[in-house]
């Protein structure tokens, strides 16, 4: 049982001496030689609070006046902290009682009218979380061009998590129009290149901003056949880059497309070149795992005991089939794509030997004019959320126990 503790606000002590500090905060120091990789040290993140009542953290929102609010992997949904790691209060439960939230995905990114919103998936609506004990309000998604079921995850087919942002005056949905009824392949395509729409929520307008069925090539097609080998799997990489743009991963040509609010496309950006051209049976195995648990446990919340994973392991190993390069075309190249407030964008590369459909500590930050450098965050802290100059997310400690905190990015 892992120990708790009352809501308290901690800030980790800098333990750098004055010359390192001095160091580390001088741009000539920093930006020597551009293309360097930056290391963030774990002795810079700020911890803000933590509480009893977290558990796995999903989401993450930043408000403008420095108060956060995370989506809860259980109930309590929704734990705020207020700008000096204050408790904002802990609440949501699951139901679908007027107060409740059966599906709660994941936040808007930037928020609404100043406040942190919520899409849950089965209520299909946006719902108002940073003002609890005040009369709820929803936003809700009835409309013939955006029917219940047809907003989708576009990320993980393990995961439940619906990326929407706002873009200006509207809030942008990853839309699919298939169903069973028109087959199982252009369901599969439906479900895989989403539309992505704009929804005004004061009039309740629906309109298409990039149809990504048009736009992208079909990503299946360097999916190498191979007997008994992998199968298709891959993200749909997308968000919110300013007012008025938003931004695209192409896996086939490996470079973030952009649609402005019209849905007019702007330049493409190139990305360096894809992590890895070649992955081992094991490699492959160990990224896969989680679906095969799923396979022989029925649920993916349920996980296999220590000796009977290690021993659905080996088995899958000797069950790959494939040349290195055939296997290494079924995995993701990034699992997360985010951009901050002035437009940088950050890509997060699979982590091939960090198991499991995740990234690592390598972060690719890429300006606005395209200009790549990797930066790597501190281990154990799981980033969410980006400004200008600085990162949000979780740090988790050596007994797995979860803390808001954020860290600064040097001075360019």
């Amino acid at each position: 049982m892992r120990p708790t503790a009352p809501l308290t606000t901690r800030r980790v002590a800098t333990s750098l001496s004055a010359a390192a500090l001095l160091a580390a905060c001088d741009p000539a120091s920093v930006d020597s030689d551009p293309g360097a990789p930056i290391e963030l040290s774990a002795s810079a993140i700020e911890v803000l609070g933590t509480s009893d009542s977290l558990s796995v953290v999903r989401d993450l929102e930043v408000l403008s006046d420095g108060s956060v609010w995370i989506l809860n992997s259980r109930e309590p949904y929704f734990v705020g902290f207020g700008p000096d790691g204050e408790s904002l209060g802990a609440h949501g439960r699951s139901g679908r009682g007027p107060d409740e939230f059966p599906m709660p995905s994941a936040f808007v990114s930037g928020g609404w009218d100043g406040e942190v919103w919520v899409l849950d998936l089965m209520r299909h609506a946006l719902i108002r979380i940073s003002r609890p004990g005040e009369e709820r309000a929803e936003i809700l998604l009835r409309s013939p061009s955006l029917p219940p079921g047809s907003v989708r995850t576009g990320m993980s087919m393990l995961s439940s998590a619906v990326r929407t942002a706002r873009l200006g005056g509207e809030i942008i949905f990853p839309r699919s129009s298939g169903s069973m009824q028109d087959g199982v392949l252009q369901l599969r395509l439906s479900l895989l290149r989403p539309d992505l729409v704009a929804v005004d929520p004061e009039s309740g307008g629906v309109r298409t901003v990039a149809s990504l069925g048009e736009a992208l090539d079909d990503p299946s097609g360097d999916f190498i056949p191979s007997e008994g080998g992998g199968f298709p799997l891959w993200y749909r990489l997308w968000a919110s880059c300013d007012e008025n743009l938003v931004r695209v991963h192409d896996r086939v040509t490996n470079r973030m497309r952009g649609f402005d609010g019209s849905g007019t496309e702007v330049d493409p950006i190139d990305l360096p070149p894809v992590p890895f051209t070649e992955v081992s049976p094991r490699q492959f195995a160990e990224a896969v795992f989680g679906l095969r648990q799923a396979e022989l446990t029925g649920d993916t919340r349920v996980r296999l005991s220590g000796e009977d994973s290690v021993r659905a392991m080996d088995q899958m190993v000797q069950m790959v089939q494939g040349e290195p390069h055939e296997l290494a075309s079924y995995l993701p190249r990034y699992v997360d794509f985010r951009c901050s407030d002035d437009g940088t964008m950050w890509m997060h590369p699979f982590g091939l030997d960090e198991g499991g459909l995740r990234g690592g500590r390598l972060w690719l930050r890429i300006a606005p004019d395209g200009a790549v450098r990797e930066v790597r965050l501190p281990d154990r802290f799981d980033a969410f959320r980006f400004s200008g100059n600085r990162i949000w997310g979780v740090l988790r400690d050596e007994l797995d126990v979860p803390s808001v905190a954020s860290i600064a990015l040097p001075t360019p």
